[in-house]
């Protein structure tokens, strides 16, 4: 949904995308699916795969049983362009990235969006480290525009992995990236990565695609397309309304399919526990059921429609 979105988005006038997919376990079958499905939007496009060897990571912490959480730390040092914009899988495009072209991001390596301050960033460890400022950021990882050239002369990746095999952060390498970067980052719009767990952006994420003007990203576990997501997770409609539109319209997560992943520790129960708490909520925002949700702000009928 992510490289579908973007580029059903992007204005026609833009230069032709290029999409560079990191991973794993895909395979041609995969890729030829992507690309019939991006092939739709008769937009100019190069897609590409990457293949990932994550022996690599081995001795770091994974996450949710994977290791590619870190593959964005390769992605400026083998692309072979001036600037970089990298996505999570997790995310949904509804906002015209191109207009990123001409933001100045000056020598610094990256924009990328603020998640809280330092004194209410959940990574208490980076956070405190940093100083626990109410004024300073702390940043999501999920959405990055990377200047390549610069990254790579200030050695971001190979400064980010060894502070990961040093610290083995609880955050992975969006703590070892906070850590390098900060104060020499440029705090992108928060349009480009609305974080759909924060109940301050339900007002924006409870629209139909075409209309919320922001990039999605479904953050925590389960994501909309783990088992049973279409029961559970809080946005799946939004999700769905999206898949809807390419070749894999007929995904369903009780198949057994490669991508299934039964819950099986604590954190992934608890995980669903609270995707389904959710889910309920919003539910009952999105009908008008309930008329306060704790962590929603309240919006005129006006502004509900824009």
């Amino acid at each position: 949904m992510a490289a579908y979105s973007l580029l059903e988005r992007m204005h026609p006038a833009a230069d032709q995308t290029r999409f560079t997919i990191f991973s794993e376990t895909l395979d041609d079958s995969d890729m030829a699916l992507l690309q019939q499905t991006l092939g739709v939007l008769t937009k100019r496009f190069k897609l590409e795969l990457r293949r990932v060897d994550g022996s690599g990571f081995a001795k770091f912490p994974p996450l949710n049983d994977s290791w590619a959480t870190y593959y964005r730390l390769f992605a400026a040092r083998i692309c072979e362009s001036e600037r970089l914009l990298y996505l999570d899988a997790d995310t949904l495009c509804d906002v015209d990235v191109s207009e990123l072209n001409s933001l100045d991001m000056r020598d610094t390596p990256v924009a990328w969006v603020p998640e809280a301050p330092l004194s209410r960033a959940v990574d208490r460890n980076v956070a405190e480290y940093l100083g626990n400022s109410e004024a300073e950021s702390y940043f999501n990882a999920g959405v990055m525009l990377m200047n390549v050239a610069e990254w790579r002369r200030q050695k971001i990746s190979e400064r980010a992995m060894e502070y990961i095999a040093a610290h083995r952060p609880a955050f992975h390498d969006q703590s070892a990236l906070n850590f390098v970067l900060h104060r020499n980052a440029v705090a992108l719009d928060e349009k480009y990565n609305c974080m759909s767990n924060m109940r301050k952006n339900w007002p924006a994420v409870q629209r139909p695609y075409g209309s919320i003007g922001r990039l999605v990203h479904f953050l925590d576990y389960p994501k909309p397309w783990d088992f049973l997501g279409e029961w559970v997770h809080p946005q799946y409609r939004l999700w769905h309304s999206v898949l809807n539109q390419t070749a894999m319209r007929h995904f369903q997560s009780w198949r057994p399919t490669a991508s299934r992943r039964l819950p099986k520790t604590r954190k992934a129960w608890i995980g669903y526990k609270k995707a389904l708490k959710d889910r309920i909520l919003f539910a009952g925002y999105r009908h008008g059921w309930l008329r306060r949700v704790k962590g929603v702000p309240i919006i005129s009928p006006a502004e509900s429609v824009l």
